[in-house]
């Protein structure tokens, strides 16, 4: 595969992940700091994304970055989530800062203690 055709298939890819997630190209652009004439670019297979770019793009479709470069069709279930928003992707379009969108995912990441966990509550003297 040429330079061209694999331009060509990103671009492809990056069109049908960015509507399955429901991003215009203005709104992907705005959420990965990038302009709207770059993802038209991108997506007409006249621009090559970098490192960085692709990491951003990865992280607003919710996908990786193997799945932005692969040729092969996308899974279902990164096409579609069942109906369903992700959290992190409607905290991503509400427009919460990537800073507090990080301390959010952190704190839902954190293993909660079990039940067995808990220390034992001290006896009481009679």
């Amino acid at each position: 595969m040429c330079a061209d055709d694999s331009q060509k298939a990103f671009g492809l890819r990056l069109r049908q992940l960015r509507k399955a997630a429901g991003f215009t190209q203005a709104s992907l652009a705005e959420h990965a700091e990038i302009s709207c004439v770059y993802v038209n670019k991108l997506e007409r297979g006249l621009a090559s994304p970098s490192i960085q770019v692709l990491q951003r793009l990865a992280q607003c479709l919710e996908a990786d970055m193997a799945t932005l470069l692969s040729s092969e069709e996308p899974a279902a279930h990164q096409m579609d989530n069942g109906g369903r928003t992700s959290p992190y992707l409607t905290l991503f379009r509400s427009g919460v800062s990537a800073q507090t969108r990080g301390l959010i995912f952190e704190t839902m990441e954190t293993p909660m203690p079990s039940s067995d966990d808990k220390p034992e509550k001290p006896e009481k003297p009679d």
